[in-house]
């Protein structure tokens, strides 16, 4: 979906900054990610643990989204956003994610657990390079 699209289909609306939000997704985000890192991942929970990576990232791009002003509804409006407001953002490799993502959460596909990891050492490498935006 084209940026102008998400506009029109408001997906993206402008919103005023709440520092309180964007900390407390901040916050989430990283619990998150701690969960993941301190799991014992094995070939039965590797794709719920895939999905629970992502959301982390989600969190933090959505802060990053409402810090602009923006509110996003639609994961992958946030990419299209982000493509404006990242100078770099990998939007190939972050739909990529997104797609996997829904095909656990949606259709029951389970990821090998090889995959598994690299797919969530690329969402927390994504998600530092993302908040490194707030500095």
């Amino acid at each position: 979906m084209e940026l102008n699209e998400c506009y029109k289909r408001g997906f993206i609306k402008k919103t005023k900054p709440s520092t309180n939000l964007i900390k407390s997704l901040i916050e989430m985000s990283d619990m998150k990610e701690l969960t993941v890192n301190e799991a014992k991942l094995n070939e039965v929970n590797i794709s719920v643990y895939v999905s629970m990576a992502y959301d982390s990232l989600r969190e933090v791009l959505e802060a990053l989204c409402i810090s602009k002003g923006y509110k996003v509804t639609s994961h992958i409006c946030i990419g299209e956003l982000l493509k404006t407001l990242v100078i770099g953002f990998n939007f190939v490799d972050f739909d990529r994610l997104r797609y996997i993502r829904n095909s656990i959460n949606y259709y029951g596909t389970k990821i090998d657990y090889d995959q598994g990891r690299e797919l969530i050492k690329k969402i927390f490498k994504i998600k530092k390079d993302i908040t490194n935006n707030f500095k």
